[in-house]
């Protein structure tokens, strides 16, 4: 197990070696002559426990203890003043400097050492408690961090619901990256258009064209250098500089981005079928107007067809009660011609009464189109 250390600085040669003797074997221990010597010597050794004498010649060890508790390097590493200047006034310059302890000389050894074995272990769970501190402050900025980055894919969620053009969502998804300091470039491909814009805004570089090409058909998630390519089928981006001095950062980024890059795939296959959905509605109104046009203009024609055969009926019952002045014919011979008249009108009226109804139906067949286009 390692030593704890122990830095014994004292100008008293004698002092040192007493010191020394007594802690040696059960810790690391160092000594310094003077202030200045334990300054320079801490450049290349930091110990866990200072023992500092007070009366010294050049910095006295009130001003070393001030100028180790300013440093936040050495402000933690606790401090025990041994010296013969062990009045009130001296013990309390020795607490207002910084000191764990104070302990006046001469002194019991049994004393000490137990004083520096309670203040080391004090050392070790102040440690410990910072940290821990550290680590949760860390988790607890992670955490704060991490949901508003998924707060901002969520709101890219919602936005994206609302577009309505393939450059409208690869803008809003570069906007989206961008949030996070990556810059990206975006290509939409669907079978009839190729949608491709930058964090420039505007088109690709022929560059950046040749970096597409060749990510062509490799896995989702494709990185090489600082870059990282997101592939779906219908949705591609390229993170132009994921971070590469922070892998927590640059693994959280390159979850978001995927779900990002996905849920654009999502919306932009949408978006191709709405597009579909939108020229069927507009066949289907064409052929209601269509249909529309054509059944006037049968109806206009039926109407003067029975008007026409009405008429020649009429003139034809008229000229055969005509002719039957001149042919000779019977009372009874002429009620059965007028019969067969009588007949052929009725027939003639039915079919048109058949024809009638079936216009009535292709009307509303056209009205029922005309009433569901709306709906689709």
């Amino acid at each position: 197990m390692e030593l704890s250390k122990i830095l014994v600085v004292d100008d008293e040669q004698i002092n040192q070696s007493f010191i020394k003797g007594l802690l040696e074997g059960g810790y690391d221990v160092r000594l310094s002559g003077s202030a200045e010597e334990c300054l320079t010597q801490l450049q290349d050794w930091v110990p866990d426990l200072f023992l500092l004498d007070v009366t010294m010649p050049g910095i006295s060890g009130i001003e070393l203890c001030k100028k180790l508790k300013a440093s936040s390097e050495l402000e933690f590493i606790p401090v025990i003043f041994i010296s013969a200047k062990n009045d009130v006034d001296d013990r309390l310059d020795g607490y207002e400097a910084g000191c764990d302890e104070y302990m006046g000389s001469p002194f019991s050894s049994w004393e000490l050492l137990k004083k520096i074995e309670l203040t080391l272990a004090n050392k070790k769970a102040l440690d410990t408690y910072r940290q821990r501190s550290a680590a949760a402050s860390g988790a607890a900025m992670t955490a704060m961090t991490t949901a508003s980055e998924i707060g901002q894919v969520l709101h890219f969620f919602r936005d994206s619901f609302a577009t309505t053009s393939f450059v409208e969502l690869a803008d809003k998804l570069i906007e989206v990256v961008n949030f996070y300091g990556v810059s990206s470039i975006v290509e939409i491909k669907t079978s009839y258009e190729i949608v491709q814009r930058t964090f420039r805004g505007n088109m690709f570089s022929v560059a950046e064209q040749k970096v597409m090409d060749s990510l062509r058909g490799v896995k989702n998630i494709h990185s090489f250098g600082t870059r990282t390519a997101f592939n779906y089928h219908s949705v591609s981006l390229i993170a132009m500089n994921m971070p590469s001095d922070d892998p927590d950062k640059a693994g959280r980024l390159r979850d978001h981005i995927a779900m990002l890059v996905e849920g654009a795939n999502s919306r932009a296959e949408m978006i191709i079928l709405e597009q579909k959905a939108e020229g069927q509605r507009a066949m289907v109104n064409d052929a209601v107007s269509i249909a529309s046009v054509s059944l006037a203009n049968i109806e206009a024609h039926q109407k003067e067809n029975q008007a026409e055969l009405t008429e020649i009926m009429n003139t034809l019952v008229a000229d055969v009660a005509q002719s039957f002045l001149t042919m000779g014919m019977t009372e009874e011979q002429e009620e059965d011609v007028m019969e067969l008249i009588n007949i052929a009108e009725v027939k003639t009226n039915e079919l048109f009464e058949k024809n009638e109804g079936l216009g009535k139906d292709l009307k509303a067949v056209t009205m029922m189109l005309g009433v569901n286009k709306h709906f689709t």
